[in-house]
């Protein structure tokens, strides 16, 4: 709790250990470290204070000093309440050009945690956004779980058929389990339809927000 605030990134407020208080969420930073290690998650509740290291993969040449970072990530970008009892925080960790990818991060066995996709996922992050000709994801969300991930894509390089997958996760065990997974073939009209009626054009995670801090 000692060390300073990430630059530009506002506390969040939501029940992360269950107790029924509001936490309070910040990303905090050690100056003098280096960026692999320097980046810290907390979460201070009314009894205890929870911390994990938030681990920065990014490194040029070699693992560079925390002043010598040009990124404002990683950032908080929202809390969210995938099951019944507590509160999820999602974490901005990359963006490109058109896609943001994001970890999640909550309390389970008494620590706070990452908490892993089942099958696994490039280092555990959810990639959302993107581009028409390659791809475009988002994540919907029902308060309590499941939480749904949309991916449409096309099929052939003349952009005629078009296919869109619609995978549920749900919280269990420290993890995030894939439960159930469909996809569908059709012209770009038909999937931009489902897409459209499942929620891909809402902001991510759309359902199950408790607090959001910076845009994704």
């Amino acid at each position: 709790m000692r060390l300073p605030l990430r630059p530009g990134g506002s506390p969040l407020q939501a029940d992360v250990d269950g107790d029924g208080g509001r936490d309070s969420v910040t990303v905090r930073y050690a100056p003098h470290a280096r960026v692999s290690c320097g980046f810290v998650l907390v979460v201070k509740t009314a009894s205890r204070a929870f911390a994990v290291r938030i681990p920065e993969s990014y490194k040029p040449s070699q693992d560079m000093k925390m002043r010598d970072w040009p990124f404002p990530q990683p950032y908080l970008a929202a809390a969210v309440r995938l099951d019944a009892d507590r509160s999820q925080i999602v974490v901005e960790r990359w963006r490109g050009a058109a896609v943001a990818d994001v970890s999640l991060y909550g309390v389970t066995d008494g620590k706070l945690a990452l908490l892993r996709f089942h099958p696994r996922r490039t280092q555990d992050q959810l990639s959302l956004f993107g581009t028409v000709g390659t791809g475009v994801s988002n994540a919907r969300c029902v308060a309590g779980g499941p939480m749904v991930v949309i991916t449409t894509w096309p099929k052939d390089s003349n952009g005629t058929l078009w296919s869109l997958r619609r995978s549920e996760y749900r919280l269990s065990s420290g993890g995030l389990w894939r439960t159930r997974t469909r996809r569908f073939d059709g012209s770009r009209r038909e999937m931009d339809t489902l897409a459209h009626r499942w929620g891909m054009d809402a902001a991510p995670f759309t359902g199950c927000v408790v607090a959001r801090g910076r845009r994704l």
